[in-house]
């Protein structure tokens, strides 16, 4: 995605890429019975969604931070209007929370909620490791959700 001034964020791509990667990843490991390690993750966030899709230069500092904090085969994907996913290769989840932790502190006052699933820890397929991530998805959002909800119930 190329902004009006020139930076690009190599590492943005759709739900579709970001998926296969993820499936390829996890074959490979099984195929080589290779000492692979990865880590998905998603955020919730509407503002973030916004930021990584738009060509404003009003996001040009954000998106600028985010490729510092991004090594050139980590990927993120934009799906619909809230959710971030986010797919690195080759580290731990130790490593992948150190990542998902810089990019929450450039949104210091934003509500985030996210999750992280790590192979092999979490899944030896990518079915097992999607689940993982579902669940965590689940856990965290649905409070919130229920909570939204009870205020508007409240409202009315």
């Amino acid at each position: 995605m190329m902004a009006k001034n020139g930076i690009k964020l190599s590492n943005l791509y759709d739900f579709v890429v970001f998926r296969a990667l993820v499936e390829v990843e996890a074959r490979r490991a099984r195929a080589f019975n290779k000492d692979t390690r990865f880590s998905i993750g998603f955020f919730y966030s509407p503002e973030i969604a916004e930021y990584l899709r738009s060509d404003s230069i009003r996001y040009l500092g954000f998106k600028k931070k985010i490729k510092d904090i991004l090594k050139e085969p980590d990927v993120i994907s934009p799906v619909e209007d809230d959710f971030i996913f986010f797919f690195f290769p080759d580290i731990s989840r130790e490593e992948a929370e150190k990542k998902v932790e810089q990019i929450k502190r450039l949104f210091r006052n934003r509500n985030i909620i996210e999750g992280i699933a790590s192979y092999p820890e979490d899944g030896k397929t990518e079915y097992e490791l999607f689940h993982k991530l579902i669940d965590i998805m689940n856990e965290k959002l649905i409070p919130v959700i229920k909570l939204y909800e009870e205020e508007e119930e409240e409202e009315e």
